[in-house]
């Protein structure tokens, strides 16, 4: 048994505690976590009901188990943001998954913070035609969308991977000097906190990441 499997059943009883409608259930010798989630907002009004299945990967707590959407409401491709290799749900882009694994997540606040929005903004697409909290597009234009975004560069794709790679190869600048996306600004005054929430991803993950965007766009 992987060590992320592991940590997955520790969590298991505390998650259908947090999630009543969740339970149990042994398939080909491993636990897995099913049931269904009602979306429910604020003001208590349901909007719609999911059957899932949680399995547990290799890597967590420092990555997110694989959620599937077993019911068949939403649409098994990749502009309603599931992975049309494994038919798992695609809840947010990679860098965004690990910087918020670093340090571990625990079950219930996945299922809280992670997969309730990811099914209320299906939801909200099915029933209104568009997604209302916001999401990433899907493969390599989400990943420009989040690097860019985080760097501050407007989808400028060239811009985008070039301040990617830089950050992958050099170390942190001195507060004081200009910054390296070639501004005026002083680097603390300017991409330093890009740079240091980017230097906390593997470093072959960030130049993967900027090699796409560059075979993509560039």
């Amino acid at each position: 048994m992987s060590e992320g499997y592991l940590h997955f059943l520790e969590q298991v009883d505390d998650a259908i505690v947090c999630f009543p409608t969740l339970h149990k259930k042994e398939v080909e010798d491993r636990i897995i976590l099913v049931g269904s989630l009602p979306i429910i907002d604020r003001e208590g009004k349901q909007w719609d009901e999911y059957e899932v299945a949680i399995h547990a990967t290799d890597s967590f707590p420092y990555r997110f188990p694989d959620l599937y959407e077993t019911g068949g409401k939403i649409p098994r491709i990749g502009d309603w943001h599931i992975n049309e290799d494994t038919f798992t749900c695609c809840i947010t882009v990679p860098p965004e998954e690990v910087l918020r694994c670093l340090k571990g997540i625990d079950l219930c606040t996945y299922i809280g913070e992670q997969v309730m929005p990811y099914l209320f903004n299906q939801t909200h697409r099915r029933v209104e035609g568009y997604y209302v909290n916001g999401e990433y597009s899907h493969g390599v234009k989400g990943l420009l969308e989040y690097y860019s975004q985080l760097l501050k560069t407007g989808n400028d794709a060239n811009a985008t991977q070039s301040l990617m790679m830089y950050i992958a190869a050099n170390d942190m600048p001195l507060r004081n000097a200009q910054c390296f996306c070639g501004s005026s600004l002083k680097y603390r005054h300017c991409h330093r906190e890009a740079y240091k929430q980017l230097k906390l991803l593997d470093i072959e993950m960030l130049q993967q990441h900027a090699w796409l965007i560059w075979k993509a766009y560039c």
